[in-house]
Formats: structure tokens, sequence, C-alpha cells
């Protein structure tokens, strides 16, 4: 007698994947700012990161990273981008696709600097992100 097995597909349990959006006044000065702090026992995962610099202020670079080291060299593993921001208008990372973007260590902050000559009045820096565990 000949017993017939019926396979049965195991579904994955879907995650939520929710997207969270920070928005951040920088700094005027080349000290590291904290832009992103997850939750303890999370992980930040970068989505898209954006500057706006709203009125003529000069061309201006601003280096975004995980950890808290003083500038990106200081571990350039965890360097994300320099936004190189225009005289009037805006700059941005690229946009990561779902679970393909940087991601920190575990409670680890993203952090953000001017690199050269800072700017007078602090810009606005939007960061799309997810956290993970």
């Amino acid at each position: 007698m000949t017993t017939t097995r019926r396979s049965r597909r195991v579904q994955p349990r879907p995650r939520s994947y929710v997207s969270l959006v920070r928005a951040h006044d920088s700094n005027t000065s080349n000290a590291r700012d904290t832009i992103v702090r997850p939750n303890k026992g999370k992980r930040v995962r970068l989505v898209r990161a954006r500057i706006v610099q709203e009125g003529t202020a000069g061309r201006r670079h601003y280096e975004v990273y995980f950890g808290t080291g003083q500038d990106i060299a200081a571990n350039p593993a965890k360097a994300v981008d320099t936004l190189e921001v225009p005289e009037s208008g805006e700059a941005s990372t690229r946009t990561f696709a779902r679970e393909e973007g940087p991601r920190g260590l575990r409670d680890e902050v993203l952090s953000g600097r001017w690199s050269g000559v800072p700017p007078t009045r602090a810009h606005l820096l939007i960061v799309e992100y997810t956290e993970e565990s």
C-alpha cells in the first residue's frame, strides 16, 4: 500500500514594513549631530536622506554616517554619503529599495556634520528610514 504525502507550503509570517520620516534642523558648526536615534534594541536602515537649503548660503557639503565618530573619515566603513548642497536648492542620497539601504548596528545612531565651512543658518534635513530588530 502506498501513501500519498501532501506537501504543505510554509507561508512566512509577513513582517510589517513601516517607513519612518524624521525632519531635523542641522546644526551650524562642524560638530557631529545626531540625526536619528533608534528605539532601544533596534537598528536604523536608511531609505533616503535629503537636505534642503531654502535661501542662498553657498555650496556646502554634509556628511551622513553611522556611529558617533567625529567625522566620516573616523570609520569609512560606516559612511553613507556626502551630500553636495547647491547654492540654493537641495541634495539627497539615492533612494534605496526595501531592505537594501545601509544599516547601522543595534542602538547605533545616524549622524551628520558639515564638512568645510559650515553654514550660518540651519538647514532642513529630512530622513526616511526603517527600524529593524
